[in-house]
């Protein structure tokens, strides 16, 4: 048997790979929750807004809050709604073109991006309003609610 220096045998690099990929997951997983609370903990009545304007996209990302796009004035703003299970539970239905008021609150990322956490949404095309957090305390409707990974 010939030992060459420096040599590591294959199966270590590979239990090494392993490691380094849980590493990643966990990180990645994290960041995510991070990032989802961010937004849950950040409702400030003091900036609130609203907006008219037309869906012009709806991003579902996983288990995150389903954030859509109004434009007005040649902006889009992002709006975050709900998670994706409320979404559907509730049969919230957000269509493109659809021209939406929003009530909501301001709220910059970390990043430094402009997002407006929706409290309530007026669709005007079929009339529905849509209260996606208690009017005395600002807490989402779905907290608690189901048997669902919250936010």
């Amino acid at each position: 048997m010939v030992k060459i220096k420096g040599a590591v045998a294959p199966f270590l690099r590979i239990n090494e790979m392993k490691w380094s990929i849980l590493i990643m997951i966990f990180l990645i997983t994290i960041g995510a929750v991070a990032s989802a609370q961010e937004w849950h903990e950040s409702y400030d009545p003091n900036t609130e807004i609203s907006i008219k304007g037309k869906i012009v996209e709806v991003i579902e990302k996983g288990k995150g809050p389903v954030v859509i796009g109004i434009m007005k004035n040649e902006k889009i703003y992002n709006v975050i709604t709900a998670p994706g299970w409320y979404i559907i539970q509730e049969r919230i239905d957000f269509k493109l073109g659809d021209e939406v008021v929003v009530h909501g609150s301001k709220f910059f990322s970390k990043k430094g991006e402009l997002f407006i956490i929706a409290r309530s949404i007026h669709n005007i095309q079929n009339g529905k309003i849509y209260q996606l957090r208690e009017d005395h305390n600002m807490m989402p409707k779905w907290r608690g609610k189901g048997k669902h990974f919250r936010y």
